[in-house]
């Protein structure tokens, strides 16, 4: 059984790197992937012999990298890449998480919503990094919110505030963090260029047209240079992955899957088995691609 998409504390999950290997080898995975935000420092860490044998299966070296199609934030997962060699967006990101929850407090400000004012994002805890999680989180703290909430689109936790609103451009907290960041065709380059395959992470939680998802997929696919596509994934019902192999054949394309495990940060996501065993990914599910791509 495969996980191949894992966070630990250096990016936004809650293990650290000997936790998530000995939670990893209680499952009895045999192939995972740490794929942290734009960092691969884990895999620094996994250079200690004595923390790499904490976890008895392959390792492939990966990492999830932030860029930014028609203005959305998206992400591609690079696997099998030199650690050493790949070219990461080297930004401030707490300065932007700064900026954008002040701009987000603008906005719940002119919805009336209530919250604390002083909330604010960490650079050091990985439950409070981001700007949407913080204010998600306050809002829903506050019963007088949720008509207003209601009123302005679908229902929404402190994970999915970020897809559901401060992503897309039809909602009143929309924050173009673009300008920050670097193209798609930009992050699949530097994933190439350090020896990997990149894949188009979780293709349907991106807040495209509802009804032209799918085809939206299929435009990326015939414009950008991707190797894959992330089929297998929690929040997808077995329809979804049907039609993303289909898409992932129709062009020709490899299929990975993991559980996107962040520990305390997403509490009901567990490695390996994702949302009440939702997810149970085969080794063969990635035996066209796996024996090309550098393992440790």
């Amino acid at each position: 059984m495969i996980d191949l998409h894992l966070h630990t504390t250096y990016s936004d999950g809650t293990d650290n790197v000997k936790e998530l290997l000995l939670n990893a080898e209680l499952k009895k995975l045999d192939i995972i992937s740490i794929t942290d935000h734009d960092s691969v420092d884990a895999y620094k860490e996994l250079e200690n012999k004595e923390i790499r044998d904490l976890f008895s299966g392959k390792i492939i070296v990966g990492v999830e990298l932030k860029t930014y199609y028609n203005g959305i934030p998206m992400e591609v997962l690079g696997y099998g890449i030199d650690y050493n060699k790949i070219k990461i967006n080297k930004i401030d990101i707490y300065d932007i998480q700064v900026k954008s929850l002040n701009e987000l407090k603008k906005r719940a400000k002119k919805l009336k919503l209530i919250f604390d004012e002083n909330i604010s994002v960490s650079r050091t805890d990985p439950r409070r990094k981001y700007a949407s999680y913080v204010l998600a989180k306050e809002l829903l703290k506050h019963e007088e919110n949720k008509e207003i909430l209601l009123a302005i689109g679908p229902e929404f936790d402190e994970n999915s505030f970020y897809r559901i609103h401060t992503s897309n451009k039809n909602s009143i907290f929309y924050y173009d963090e673009s300008k920050y960041g670097i193209s798609l065709t930009e992050v699949i380059n530097n994933i190439h260029d350090a020896g990997g395959l990149a894949f188009l992470a979780h293709p349907l939680v991106y807040p495209f047209d509802e009804m032209n998802k799918l085809n939206e997929i299929e435009i990326i696919l015939k414009n950008y240079q991707l190797d894959g596509l992330e089929c297998e994934y929690p929040l997808f019902s077995n329809q979804d992955r049907s039609n993303l192999k289909n898409i992932a054949l129709k062009y020709k394309k490899y299929v990975s899957g993991g559980t996107d495990y962040h520990a305390k940060n997403k509490p009901n996501i567990y490695i390996g088995t994702g949302i009440n065993n939702n997810i149970y990914i085969t080794n063969e599910y990635i035996k066209d691609w796996f024996v090309n791509v550098d393992k440790i």
